[in-house]
C-alpha cells in the first residue's frame, strides 16, 4: 500500500504580515518529535534497479526490522543482501537511528566471522543498507530441518561463533540479540557468520529504561528493539543495556538449543518467560542431551547463571573452556605421537648400534675361542679319552687328567664359560660329552637352587649341534672352528670354538675339543643401551610435554 506524504506547510513570507502576532513561545517545551510518513513498499516490478543501483533477484526473507532482498549490486557487479524497514508501519528517529546504527556497528567490527554491512540509502521514501550476501542457511533453519548437533558439531560452531562476538565485543560493540535465527552456516572456511547488529548498542552507553513488551506470541521474533525473549538475559528484562556477558548468556541459550532442540525456559506470556530467566535456574543440557560430554554441559550451565559475575566474562573465557577438552586431546596427541615417534627412533638406532657392536664382539672373539680350543686340545691325549665311556668313569684317572687340564685354561680365562671334550653319536649333528669341566651339578650361588649355568655335564650326555656348525666342519676343516654368532641352548648363550684331539700318530682323532665363551659383555652393552637410550627417551618425551604445554599456555594468553 502506498501512503501519502503529510502536507509540508511553506515558510512563512517575509514582511509584516496581518493578523494577530504569534504568541511568544513557553519558557519550557519539550522538544518536538518530527514526523515520519509511512514507509513506502519497494516496487520491483517495474523491473528498474533502485537508485538506478541494485536490482532485485528474489525476495529472502522478514527479520525483526524489516524485509530482505537479495540483488545485485550493478555499480561493483556483486551479490548482496538489501534490507528495508517495514513498509507497514509509520518510521520513527529510533528506526533510522537504530538503520544507522547497524551499518556504523559493522563498519567498527572488520572479523569473518562478522557479517559485512556496506552502504545506507533512502530511496523513494524506503530507507535501506545493504549487506554482504552469504551463501547458506541460517542456524534456525539447520535446527528446524534437521536432528540436534552433536556435542563436536557445536563445538565446531561455537568456536568461530565466539570469534566473531569476541572481535564486536573488543570493538567496544554488544550484539544483544544474539539467537539462530542472526547465525548464518556458510558452506567455507568461516563455518559461521554473525548478522544483524541492528539493535546492538556501545559498551558504556545509556540505555533507556525498562520497556513493556506486552503478549508475545512469537518468541523467536525481536520485541521492541530490545531482544528476542526466549535469548534474552536476565538484566535485558530489567532494562539494563547488558555487556559482553549479556552475549554470553545468549550464546548458552544458543548451546542449549542446538545441543537439545529445544529451549531451556519456556512459558506462555513474555512476562512468564521473564520470571524464568530471572529467578529459574536452568535445566542441564544432560537431562535432555545425555550423551552431551560433561565439559560442555557445563561450560552451558555457566553461560546460563543469573549473575553476569558468575558467567565467562567474555567471549575469550568462553572460546578457553570450549576448546579446553580439545587442546587436552590435541595436546594429548601430540604428546603420544612425540613419545611412540621418539621410540621408534631409538629403538632403531639403538638396535642398529646393538647389531653393530655385536658383531664388533663376535668378530673379537671367534679367533679367541678357536685358538683356545687349539690350545687345550694340543695339552689332551686321545688314549685318555678312550678310556671314558660313561658316568661310571667320572673318578678314573684317564677322566681326572682329561679334567685338570680343562679347569686350568677355565680358571686363567675368565671370560670362558666352559671347556669340554666331545665325539660324534654317529647320528646326524648329534655330539656325546666325554669329559666336561664341570660334569656334576653345583649351587655356586647358594640359592638351595641348580640354575642353568650350573648344571654339570656328566660323560654320556648327548647334545644336538644342530645351531653350531663349527662341530661338524672340525672334522674336515684345517685348524680349529668356531660359530659365526652367539647360540642359545640348556646351558645359556655362548660363542663356541673347536678344535680337533690328534693321537699319537700327529692325525686328527673323533675327539674335539669345545671352548664356550659367555655372552656377558652383550649383555653389559644391552643394558647400557637401554640405559642410555631410555634416558634420553624420557628426557625428549617430557622435555617435549614441558615446551608444548608453555607454547600453548603462551598461545592462550596472546588470544
Amino acid at each position: 500500500m502506498t501512503h501519502e506524504r503529510p502536507v509540508q506547510q511553506s515558510p512563512p513570507p517575509r514582511g509584516p504580515t496581518p493578523g494577530p502576532p504569534p504568541a511568544p513561545p513557553p519558557a519550557a517545551r519539550a522538544p518536538r518529535v518530527r514526523p515520519r510518513p509511512m514507509l513506502r513498499a519497494i516496487d520491483w516490478s517495474s523491473g528498474r534497479p533502485l537508485n538506478g543501483r541494485y536490482r532485485m533477484l528474489q525476495k529472502l526473507g522478514e527479520g525483526g526490522m524489516g524485509a530482505v532482498w537479495l540483488c545485485e549490486d550493478l555499480l561493483l557487479r556483486r551479490k548482496v543482501a538489501l534490507k528495508t524497514l517495514f513498509s507497514d508501519r509509520t518510521v520513527t528517529e529510533e528506526d533510522l537511528e537504530r538503520f544507522r546504527r547497524e551499518v556504523a556497528i559493522a563498519h567498527a567490527v572488520n572479523h569473518p566471522n562478522v557479517a559485512r554491512t556496506y552502504d545506507l540509502g533512502e530511496a523513494l521514501g524506503t530507507h535501506y543498507l545493504t549487506m554482504e550476501f552469504l551463501e547458506g542457511r541460517t542456524l534456525v533453519d539447520r535446527l528446524r530441518d534437521g536432528p540436534a548437533l552433536t556435542a563436536r558439531e557445536v563445538r565446531d560452531l561455537a568456536a568461530p561463533l565466539c570469534n566473531g562476538l569476541r572481535a564486536a565485543h573488543r570493538a567496544g560493540i554488544v550484539h544483544r540479540d544474539l539467537k539462530p535465527a542472526n547465525v548464518m552456516l556458510v558452506p567455507d572456511e568461516r563455518k559461521c557468520v554473525v548478522m544483524d547488529f541492528g539493535i546492538a548498542r556501545a559498551t558504556g552507553t545509556e540505555d533507556s529504561a525498562s520497556e513493556n513488551f506486552g503478549p508475545v506470541t512469537n518468541f523467536e521474533v525481536t520485541s521492541a528493539g530490545r531482544g528476542t525473549p526466549t535469548y534474552m538475559a536476565p538484566e535485558q528484562w530489567e532494562g539494563e543495556g547488558g555487556d559482553a556477558r549479556t552475549d554470553v548468556y545468549a550464546l548458552g541459550v544458543i548451546l542449549f538449543v542446538c545441543l537439545t532442540r529445544r529451549a531451556p525456559f519456556r512459558a506462555d506470556s513474555a512476562d512468564g518467560l521473564a520470571d524464568m530467566h530471572r529467578s529459574q535456574p536452568a535445566p542441564s543440557v544432560l537431562e535432555f542431551a545425555p550423551k552431551t560430554d560433561r565439559d560442555l554441559a557445563e561450560l552451558v550451565r555457566r553461560c546460563l547463571q543469573k549473575e553476569p559475575s558468575r558467567r565467562p566474562q567474555d567471549m575469550g573465557e568462553v572460546l578457553d573452556r570450549l576448546q579446553r577438552g580439545q587442546r587436552r586431546a590435541q595436546y594429548g596427541l601430540h604428546v603420544a605421537l612425540t613419545v611412540v615417534a621418539s621410540a621408534v627412533l631409538f629403538t632403531v638406532v639403538g638396535l642398529g648400534l646393538w647389531t653393530v657392536a655385536k658383531r664388533a664382539i663376535v668378530c673379537e672373539m671367534r679367533p679367541a675361542v678357536a685358538r683356545l680350543a687349539e690350545v687345550v686340545a694340543l695339552q689332551l691325549d686321545a688314549r685318555d679319552l678312550d678310556q671314558v665311556r660313561g658316568i661310571q668313569d667320572i673318578d678314573t684317572v684317564p677322566f681326572r687328567t682329561v679334567q685338570t687340564v680343562l679347569q686350568r685354561y677355565r680358571v686363567q680365562n675368565p671370560d670362558v664359560s666352559a671347556l669340554y671334550t666331545m665325539k660324534p653319536s654317529g647320528k646326524t649333528n648329534e655330539y656325546v660329552f666325554v669329559v666336561d669341566a664341570e660334569p656334576r651339578d653345583r649351587d655356586e650361588n647358594g640359592n638351595g637352587q641348580i640354575d642353568d649355568a650350573e648344571r654339570g655335564t656328566p660323560p654320556g650326555l648327548t647334545y644336538d649341534g644342530t645351531d653350531s656348525p663349527g662341530m661338524a666342519e672340525v672334522k674336515t676343516h684345517e685348524g680349529p672352528t668356531a660359530d659365526l654368532d652367539f647360540a642359545t641352548d640348556a646351558w645359556g648363550i655362548s660363542l663356541s670354538g673347536y678344535a680337533s684331539v690328534a693321537g699319537r700318530d700327529g692325525k686328527r682323532t673323533d675327539y674335539f675339543v669345545g671352548a664356550d665363551a659367555h655372552n656377558r659383555q652383550l649383555e653389559r652393552l644391552k643394558i647400557e643401551l637401554l640405559t642410555l637410550f631410555g634416558l634420553a627417551w624420557l628426557v625428549v618425551s617430557v622435555g617435549f610435554a614441558i615446551v608444548r604445554w608453555m607454547v600453548g599456555q603462551r598461545r592462550k594468553g596472546t588470544t
